[in-house]
């Protein structure tokens, strides 16, 4: 989960190398403000503003931010064990304006840091599409590393260092609404079938946004690709590029409509795809090769519930090829229906509904079929969610994921799993 605020700080920055706006309000650290109900509601953070300390190092260009995320599931039927799992993640970041410290225009700095605990209850059930989207290896590791500058008035963005492909490519404003990792940080598919970095998994990379148009974008990056990149033992830090890995190059185009923005209806369609040199194993000849895979994404709100707010239906559908030689997801679609402020008392709640489909590869199942193996053929996820916003920093969210033909083998009974997710900003 991305610690940074969905809003960018203007129409060009990269949103997630960016400190969400802060405004004071109540907070732990606060006392003259404890005794003050109205506080709660100011848009704010756990701990508030430090006794205006936080302020005081925004206005130098320094900003720190925190965010707690907790996710307990399990499966009361179906699957081969019926188990309770916990997992959260605890981030850590700051953010720093060059130009305040140090002179450079219009240039940013982001170091993160995450903490991982818990069990995999997909290890549990078992099954492909990870249910909770916060368990990883749990260990403290390094998240970003990252410098961005703006150039030619804006219209061209730079980010380069220690970064994740995900944060920018495939991108969905509503898909982390979803609790299955899937639909999450594992955009349309692809750190399943390449070494993609994604959440809290970074890797060497750089990646330039440019302009063309007020409405059409031009994405392209560039990421080193390690198998073992996500071990435990390197806890993010191993700067190293090994002889054996490889590099992805990753393209996109993006078109907003102008005309559906001004009527606040906005939509984006996006087109890309990668290639990776890393040298994988093909399933079938075991002849070692490359991969790439192409995907289209399209967002669009639905509805507005209510003029110059959130609130109101946005629709999101996905879909991704990869080759079958090596991948072992070929075709992967996902769609999803987000309603923010579904009740008119509480515009900052969100009601969403989303699938996952996965279509293992036909040379994965040749493969398994010649080991005499139990052949995968696809696995599907349905979740209906509900997030309550108690306040603007505290965040909990039931959620129902029903698991289709898990593992794609048939051999393990359909899931039902309940969860439940609660996120706090620090």
């Amino acid at each position: 989960m991305i610690i940074a605020s969905a809003v960018p700080v203007s129409a060009y920055t990269t949103p997630w190398m960016h400190a969400p706006e802060f405004d004071g309000g109540w907070g732990l650290l606060d006392p003259s403000a404890w005794s003050d109900p109205n506080e709660l509601q100011r848009q704010t953070a756990l701990t508030g503003g430090w006794g205006g300390l936080r302020q005081t190092l925004h206005n130098d260009g320094i900003d720190f931010t925190g965010l707690y995320m907790m996710e307990s599931a399990g499966n009361p039927t179906g699957g081969d064990l019926h188990k309770l799992r916990y997992t959260h993640d605890l981030g850590l970041a700051i953010y720093l304006d060059l130009d305040k410290l140090l002179g450079l225009k219009h240039t940013y700095f982001l170091a993160s840091a995450s903490q991982r605990v818990g069990n995999n209850l997909s290890g549990d059930i078992p099954n492909f599409f990870q249910v909770q989207q916060e368990f990883g290896h749990p260990t403290m590791r390094l998240d970003n590393l990252a410098i961005e500058e703006q150039l030619l008035d804006g219209r061209l963005d730079v980010v380069a260092g220690r970064i994740k492909t995900t944060s920018d490519f495939a991108y969905s404003e509503i898909s982390c609404y979803s609790q299955n990792l899937g639909l999450c940080d594992f955009r349309l598919g692809m750190p399943y079938n390449a070494s993609i970095s994604s959440h809290p998994y970074s890797d060497w990379g750089i990646r330039a946004r440019y302009d063309l148009t007020p409405e059409i974008y031009s994405m392209t990056g560039a990421y080193n690709t390690f198998a073992d990149f996500r071990s435990i033992k390197w806890h993010g830090a191993d700067f190293s590029i090994r002889h054996n890995s490889g590099v992805a190059l990753f393209q996109e185009f993006g078109y907003s409509p102008e005309y559906l923005r001004v009527r606040e209806y906005p939509g984006t369609l996006k087109v890309g795809g990668f290639y990776d040199s890393e040298p994988l194993r093909q399933f079938v000849s075991h002849q070692i090769t490359g991969t790439w895979m192409v995907y289209g994404l399209a967002e669009q709100r639905l509805y507005n519930a209510e003029s110059g707010t959130k609130r109101g239906l946005t629709g999101l559908l996905g879909f991704a090829y990869a080759p079958p030689d090596v991948d072992t997801v070929e075709y992967f679609a996902n769609a999803g229906l987000l309603y923010q402020g579904p009740i008119p008392a509480r515009s900052q709640d969100a009601l969403g509904l989303f699938a996952i489909f996965g279509e293992f590869s036909s040379d994965l199942r040749e493969a398994q079929r010649m080991n005499h193996q139990p052949t995968m053929t696809h696995e599907a996820v349905l979740e209906l969610n509900y997030m309550y916003a108690a306040t603007p920093w505290f965040r909990v969210q039931p959620d129902v994921q029903g698991v289709i033909r898990p593992n794609g083998t048939g051999l393990v009974s359909d899931a039902l799993v309940l969860a439940i997710q609660v996120g706090i900003d620090l």
